[in-house]
């Protein structure tokens, strides 16, 4: 290549390079759409741990709409969210509360090698404790309030005392003890599209949105998935929706979870599109696992796994 070429493809990437700087961040329109952040202390004087904000999100002139609660994966918190994808949400008509719960340790990083051997179930009462905060499980810190349905049901309480025009009662039961989960969709990607999972089997909901969701097994050598998949589930499987990379390294075990749930086949979408960072490839360890949730190429499909969100 001759210098001058040389100088050419340098300022042509320096150009390209300047202008992605320029480009904007993309960010949820606070004018059009109300956005509150709420300690969840604040809801709850006993929670102590993990005390990162939940967010809240929702255009007041909607009345009449469902609830979508996401739940990050392992590491996430609410601060750090797939705009693209709460965009598209939001355009579809729902509320979104990106909650904050305990988000590690992961079930990945606690129900391995023996500890997974010598308790079949370690998946099964590691996410109930995580989710429901009702039985022992040493293994993990979390105390009862720092579950994540007591941490959702003492923000709609404050956000219903705290936020009037938000009309936020009407998703929680009539004593307020409970999620209204029939206005309630949950989302959430790896660790916490396996809790979205585990919810849904569990409680009848609006619709269960999985990205990738957490691969979880019954024992360590074989690989076999966890026994809890295969159980009947009280959300209808008509509203259950999962994604997965054929790329990530988990794509085979995350084919087999989705038919174990009794997904649909229609609803169930193997992704396979090029990387929104290419870059990561060569920077991650499984570049292909969060890709779902933040490239806009799949927006497409981010819409018919939403679906309407207005009553």
């Amino acid at each position: 290549m001759s210098k001058l070429l040389q100088l050419a493809v340098l300022l042509m990437v320096s150009t390209a390079a300047l202008q992605a700087q320029r480009q904007p961040v993309p960010s949820i329109d606070s004018v059009k759409y109300t956005v509150l952040r709420v300690k969840p202390s604040v809801t709850n004087a006993g929670i102590h741990a993990w005390d990162t904000t939940h967010v809240v999100y929702y255009d007041p002139s909607v009345r009449s709409n469902k609830l979508l609660l996401w739940l990050a994966g392992t590491n996430g918190t609410p601060l750090r969210v797939p705009v693209e994808l709460f965009n598209t949400a939001l355009a579809q008509g729902y509320r979104v509360i990106a909650l904050s719960y305990m988000t590690v340790p992961a079930v990945a990083q606690v129900c391995v090698g023996r500890a997974l051997d010598t308790q079949i179930n370690c998946a099964e009462t590691f996410r109930r404790k995580r989710i429901y905060g009702d039985i022992a499980f040493p293994a993990i810190p979390d105390e009862p309030q720092d579950a994540i349905i007591p941490r959702f049901v003492a923000l709609l309480k404050w956000l219903s005392t705290n936020d009037a025009a938000g009309n936020w009662s009407r998703y929680l039961t009539p004593d307020g003890s409970k999620p209204n989960w029939q206005q309630i969709a949950v989302f959430g990607q790896s660790q916490g599209g396996g809790m979205a999972e585990f919810i849904a089997q569990q409680e009848s909901i609006a619709r269960m949105i999985s990205f990738s969701g957490g691969w979880d097994y019954a024992n360590s050598k074989e690989k076999r998935i966890a026994g809890w998949y295969s159980r009947q589930p009280v959300t209808p499987v008509e509203k259950w929706f999962a994604t997965y990379n054929v790329n990530e390294n988990a794509a085979k075990q995350l084919s087999e979870i989705c038919r174990t749930l009794r997904i649909p086949a229609g609803q169930i979408f193997a992704l396979d599109r090029p990387l929104l960072n290419p870059g990561a490839a060569t920077t991650s360890k499984n570049p292909y696992h969060g890709d779902g949730i933040r490239n806009p190429a799949y927006r497409p499909i981010w819409i018919q796994m939403l679906g309407s969100g207005i009553n």
